[in-house]
C-alpha cells in the first residue's frame, strides 16, 4: 500500500474531483492529461500513477478514466466539498468569492460518514452548491425522503399537543437557519406544539419559542405516536 502525506492525499483527492466533475457533469467518456490542472499546476505522471496502483482510475495512452471505485470515491469528495461551500456560507457568511479555498481545506475533515451526515441534516439535505452545482446525494438524503413520505412533517402541519421529533431544518435562507440553530432548534432535538393560532407556539426541552407560520414550515418533525412512540 502506497502512504501518501496528508499534502500528497489532498491533492489526489483535486485530482479525483477534477476527473469527476469532467466525466459525470461534462458528459464525457475519458480525459486528457493535459485538461487535468489542480489550481495552476499541471499534474505529471507521477499522481496519476498512484490514482492507478490504488485502482482509480484507468489510463490508456493519454487519457484518463475513472474506475467504479473512483468514481465513487470522487463523488463522496464532490460531496463534501459543495456541504461544506453550503455550510460556510449558509451558516458562516464567508464571503462567496473565499468558500472555495475554505472548503477546500474543511472538507478533508470530513472523512468520517456521521459527521458528514450531521451537516447535512444540519442544512436540511441540500440540493445544490452556492454555485448552483448539484451536490451529490448521501445515505441520510435517501433515508430523510423515505421519512418524509412516511412520518416527517413541517412542524406546521403538527396538530395542538402533538408531539415529535426534529428531523432537520430546511429553510433556503442562511438568516432564518442561524435564528433556528441559536434558539437550539437542532436535529434530534424533542418538540411538542402546543398552540398553532395566532402564532405557533412550540417546546424544545425546557424552552417556548413562538414562530410564525414561515419558520414553523422550515422545521421537519418526525412524528411520534402516543402508544407507540416514533414511528418505524
Amino acid at each position: 500500500m502506497i502512504e501518501l502525506s496528508n499534502l500528497a492525499a489532498e491533492f489526489l483527492d483535486e485530482i479525483l474531483e477534477i476527473l469527476w466533475v469532467k466525466l459525470e457533469e461534462g458528459g464525457i467518456e475519458s480525459v486528457s492529461r493535459d485538461e487535468i490542472i489542480v489550481g495552476s499546476t499541471p499534474v505529471f505522471e507521477e499522481p496519476i500513477m498512484v490514482l492507478e496502483k490504488k485502482g482509480l482510475v484507468k489510463v490508456d495512452g493519454d487519457q484518463i478514466q475513472l474506475t467504479d471505485s473512483g468514481f465513487e470515491e470522487a463523488r463522496r469528495t464532490i460531496r463534501r466539498h459543495r456541504l461544506s461551500e453550503r455550510m460556510f456560507l449558509d451558516i458562516f457568511e464567508i464571503k462567496e468569492e473565499e468558500i472555495e479555498e475554505v472548503a477546500c481545506r474543511f472538507e478533508h475533515m470530513l472523512i468520517k460518514p456521521e459527521l458528514e451526515e450531521k451537516i447535512c441534516e444540519l442544512l436540511g439535505h441540500p440540493k445544490s452548491c452556492p454555485h448552483e452545482r448539484s451536490i451529490p446525494i448521501g445515505d441520510c438524503c435517501h433515508r430523510a425522503q423515505t421519512q418524509v413520505d412516511q412520518m416527517v412533517v413541517p412542524m406546521s402541519n403538527l396538530r395542538q399537543g402533538e408531539s415529535g421529533a426534529i428531523a432537520y431544518v430546511h429553510t433556503g435562507d442562511s438568516e432564518k437557519l442561524k435564528k433556528l440553530m441559536a434558539l437550539g432548534i437542532l436535529p434530534g432535538e424533542s418538540v411538542t406544539l402546543q398552540r398553532r393560532y395566532p402564532s405557533f407556539v412550540f417546546t424544545v426541552g425546557q424552552s417556548r419559542y413562538a414562530v410564525d407560520e414561515g419558520m414553523a414550515g422550515a422545521i421537519y418533525v418526525k412524528r411520534v405516536d402516543p402508544e407507540e412512540g416514533v414511528k418505524p
